[in-house]
């Protein structure tokens, strides 16, 4: 991982209990704390993944920050706690969910934190709002343009704006 003082991001975001779209837009307020909030993606919603639950709005918001990536992913942490997250199954319903998707020019690989996210090229949900507000983005493992990979957006319905 190369670090050389600023990150410019695209954190995922993604709600599915309670007022899904208060969330998002909590969580993207909060995030002005800690990061230049350059864009936010329209939000979507889709099917979640894992056990039976109700459906995810997701989004994603491009940020520019000093912090290193993993003091943004506590960041993250601690947005997703302040707004009730708590983690008690994996792929379970949550209030929040807050993802480092991608970071210009780095990619990481550490136990508390991968870039580019390891399934982003399979979940439509995610990816879509990356190019929605980094339409340039190119993957820095191999080099290819994230707008050019394929993705089944047919299940992703436009729910509104964060």
């Amino acid at each position: 991982m190369s670090y050389d003082g600023r990150v410019r991001a695209v954190l995922g975001i993604g709600s599915n209990l309670g007022d899904r779209l208060a969330l998002i837009r909590e969580a993207v307020a909060q995030m002005r704390a800690v990061a230049s909030v350059l864009a936010v993606s329209p939000v979507y919603e889709s099917d979640a993944l894992g056990p039976p639950q109700g459906r995810y709005l997701n989004a994603a918001m491009l940020v520019d920050t000093p912090m290193a990536p993993l003091a943004l992913l506590a960041a993250m942490h601690e947005v997703e706690r302040h707004l009730g997250r708590e983690r008690r199954e994996r792929w379970g319903a949550r209030t929040l969910d807050l993802d480092v998707l991608w970071i210009e020019g780095t990619s990481v690989d550490d136990a508390a934190l991968t870039v580019p996210h390891p399934a982003l090229r399979e979940r439509a949900f995610a990816l879509r709002p990356l190019v929605d507000v980094a339409p340039l983005a190119v993957d820095p493992r191999d080099g290819q343009r994230l707008a050019d990979v394929p993705r089944d957006d047919a299940s992703l319905v436009v729910f509104g704006y964060a």
